[in-house]
């Protein structure tokens, strides 16, 4: 039994190494394409922002927003209130009134079967005329050409950009392993998509063509999960094959979003990352239900060590060090592409805490519910929602 174990976890380990090895090719294709993007064509683009009680956030949003290097004529900032019960309406009415190209949405019900984010994005998709769609969140500061940059990166075959939205600040060591956790998920979005197989993606900093979100049906399909609003419509662009998606790296197209500030606050935030997962195509869930298992390995035999039990202790401290040495290595190339060398001193110790993290929220994700905005929330809805159809979704 001892024999068959090393053998499954250890052809797991390989798999695991053939899967970074992928995306480390992904992101050779990239690194060309580190440099500023310039263009001297700039597509009419809206950026929305859905907020919920975010008073105390937006103004530093709107205050990068109103900095954008872009021109106004092009530039039509959507701001959807969704059922806020603070300041955040009066401080988007006060910001449009000062601005001939700020658009001001509100929203004050539910659909059962419509997750609220999704139903606030998508009544800002069909309110407006834009060529482009470009999101954020309410603690996003992207920097002056932020628009500019991923605008720029809409060459005529492309249908959807990705970009980095990395933690900031980084002031305590909590904080930069929270960084360096979070910049993990852009480097395995950046190698995905070198690779033209996109994994996943964040909704802080995404764009993609009106055009292509009507013809896939928009959120249809999607709708009732609660998360899902970036990767889930991800996915569904890349099954649909109308164009080419991209990743934009470089700094200026960063968009830097606060950090989890409490345990309670990251929990409940990872567990709603993790609760989509079964809905994945069979193909990721799989993959990822493989590296769920190498880590449950990982995290059990470590346990039980602690109690005595050694019998399969160095097998899995092996594993476990081979795994990470990949991780590392993957990470350090990533880094230079998104230039964030300063995170990786904390390595060590996210290395060590990783495998109890997968397997907690990977757990949890599935079952529990989770704290958002001020709501209790399970991962989705009991039944798909029907999306009104366009003539542009008939084509």
């Amino acid at each position: 039994m001892t024999i068959l174990l090393i053998g499954i976890f250890g052809s797991i380990t390989l798999f695991y190494h053939c899967i970074i090895f992928w995306l480390g090719r992904g992101l050779r294709r990239l690194e060309n394409e580190k440099h500023s993007s310039q263009s001297g064509i700039l597509p009419k683009l809206s950026v929305i922002v859905c907020a919920k009680n975010e008073g105390h956030r937006l103004p530093q949003l709107l205050s990068a927003l109103a900095r954008q290097k872009y021109p106004a004529d092009k530039l039509e900032i959507c701001l959807v209130d969704d059922r806020s019960s603070d300041r955040t309406g009066r401080i988007i009415e006060e910001f449009a009134a000062s601005r001939s190209n700020v658009v001001h949405l509100r929203i004050d019900d539910t659909i059962p079967d419509f997750a609220p984010k999704k139903r606030a994005i998508d009544t800002a998709i069909r309110h407006t005329t834009s060529e482009i769609i470009l999101l954020t969140d309410a603690d996003s500061t992207p920097g002056p050409q932020w628009v500019q940059e991923m605008a720029a990166a809409f060459t005529p075959n492309v249908v959807m950009v990705c970009g980095y939205s990395p933690y900031v600040p980084r002031d305590s060591l909590w904080q930069k392993i929270l960084a360096l956790e979070y910049f993990s998920h852009a480097a395995v979005a950046a190698g995905g998509v070198g690779a033209a197989r996109p994994l996943t993606c964040t909704g802080s900093n995404m764009a993609y063509r009106r055009e292509a979100y009507l013809r896939i049906g928009g959120f249809a399909g999607i709708a009732q999960w609660i998360s899902g609003d970036d990767d889930l419509l991800l996915h569904k662009m890349h099954r649909a094959g109308i164009g080419e998606i991209s990743y934009v790296a470089h700094p200026a197209a960063h968009a830097p979003v606060r950090p989890p500030r409490t345990w309670s606050e990251f929990k409940s935030q990872r567990t709603r990352y993790a609760s989509k997962s079964l809905h994945y195509e069979p193909a990721l869930t799989l993959s990822l239900a493989l590296v769920y298992l190498l880590n449950l390995f990982i995290c059990a035999e470590l346990l039980f060590a602690i109690v005595g039990w050694w019998k399969l202790f160095v097998p899995a401290l092996t594993i476990a060090i081979v795994k990470a040495a990949g991780e590392y290595l993957y990470l350090r190339r990533a880094a230079k592409l998104f230039d964030e060398e300063q995170l990786l001193p904390v390595f060590p110790l996210a290395a060590l805490l990783h495998p109890f993290y997968v397997v907690l929220f990977a757990t949890l994700g599935q079952f529990a519910r989770f704290s958002w905005r001020g709501e209790r929330l399970a991962a989705k809805e009991n039944s798909p929602v029907v999306f009104p159809r366009t003539e542009e979704s008939r084509r």
